[in-house]
């Protein structure tokens, strides 16, 4: 669900993630590191923390998606 979050970090902020940086090996040794966009003040406390849930490395704390609801 990793990136659902990034969806919606990109939903909220217009922006690609990542965009000030070149995406080459290193951004994506960031990312398994868990590097993630900076989530603005503006973004409401509920939508930020069901992001945050969707990147927690933690697979128990990750938001989880079923096919059969």
């Amino acid at each position: 669900m990793s990136i659902v979050g990034m969806i919606m970090w990109e939903l909220t902020t217009g922006c690609k993630p990542f965009a000030n940086v070149e995406h080459d090996t290193h951004l994506v040794y960031k990312i398994f590191d868990g590097e993630r966009p900076e989530i603005t003040e503006d973004t409401s406390e509920c939508y930020a923390n069901l992001m945050k849930r969707c990147w927690d490395a933690n697979p128990k704390k990750k938001t989880s998606y079923n096919r059969n609801s």
